[in-house]
């Protein structure tokens, strides 16, 4: 039985989209320009990750605006006032998020890779942050912390359900070897922190889901590779399955069913709008 590879990106990618799957996974098509929502989140995330890779003594609010706009790419952008706008709101919610943080705050990890493996498959993943269990030292729990950038507040159910987050806590608890169970969205723009607490049983079904994930992809590519490729095999092996993110996607180009389900988005559609104030 050939070995499938898996990431908590990789398998939704595969659920929300198999023809998006194909063309990211399988096709492995090169993808050209960028969004700016990614230039947005990837400045941020990168910025909170230098903040903790400095000593203590150092962070400072002028701190964390120049590791903002040193992460910053205008890719994407509409020009360079929309740049400049989003970077400077996200100097505020930078340094508004790291304000509320503890001062003595020094996690375990951050942007830390591990796997786990399974009979059949591994899933790989990146952590943006593992911190102590600080309500409960003598526990030796590690707790997984994901950013959020977008314009919604995660619910509870978005955590609870989040199989990426699950993943990470198995990893963690296996690589690691220390007790890992408690998950958590940090949503920056808002400064809200919504966490769930899973149990043995809820950790095991998510593996459970990622091994049938894994024998759905292995079992489309297998195929795949043994038969004649032709429109109506693409169609079955790797069906599209439009939706209203569809004007999103990299290979709208080149997707029938996405074009005709919804218009291609600009580059810096996904940033949603800025208050009055923001100028």
């Amino acid at each position: 039985m050939r070995f499938v590879k898996l990431s908590p990106t990789k398998a939704n990618t595969w659920l929300d989209c198999p023809r998006r799957f194909y063309f990211t996974y399988v096709d492995r098509r090169r993808v050209a320009g960028s969004w700016a929502h990614f230039s947005y989140g990837n400045a941020v995330h990168r910025a909170l990750r230098e903040w903790f890779e400095i000593d203590a003594r150092d962070r400072t609010p002028a701190l964390a605006e120049k590791l903002v706009i040193d992460s910053w790419s205008s890719d994407g952008f509409r020009d360079d006032d929309q740049s400049r706008q989003w970077r400077d709101h996200a100097v505020e919610m930078v340094t508004a998020y790291l304000d509320d943080l503890p001062s003595n705050l020094e996690p375990v990890a951050t942007e830390r890779t591990l796997a786990f493996k399974e009979d059949g498959f591994v899933v790989e993943g990146r952590i943006d942050r593992l911190d102590d269990d600080l309500h409960d030292p003598s526990s030796n729990a590690l707790i997984v912390i994901d950013y959020k950038t977008g314009k919604l507040v995660p619910s509870e159910d978005d955590v609870r359900g989040s199989s990426a987050l699950a993943m990470y806590a198995v990893m963690v608890s296996r690589a690691l070897g220390r007790p890992c169970t408690e998950v958590a969205l940090h949503h920056i723009p808002s400064g809200e922190v919504i966490t769930w607490k899973h149990t043995p049983e809820s950790l095991a079904r998510q593996v459970e889901r990622m091994g049938a994930i894994a024998t759905d992809i292995r079992r489309a590519e297998d195929t795949w590779e043994s038969v004649e490729h032709d429109e109506e095999t693409f169609d079955e092996i790797f069906p599209p399955k439009p939706g209203p993110l569809c004007g999103f996607c990299n290979f709208w180009d080149v997707c029938a069913a996405g074009q005709a389900h919804a218009a291609r988005k600009m580059p810096w559609d996904g940033l949603g709008e800025l208050g009055p104030d923001s100028d």
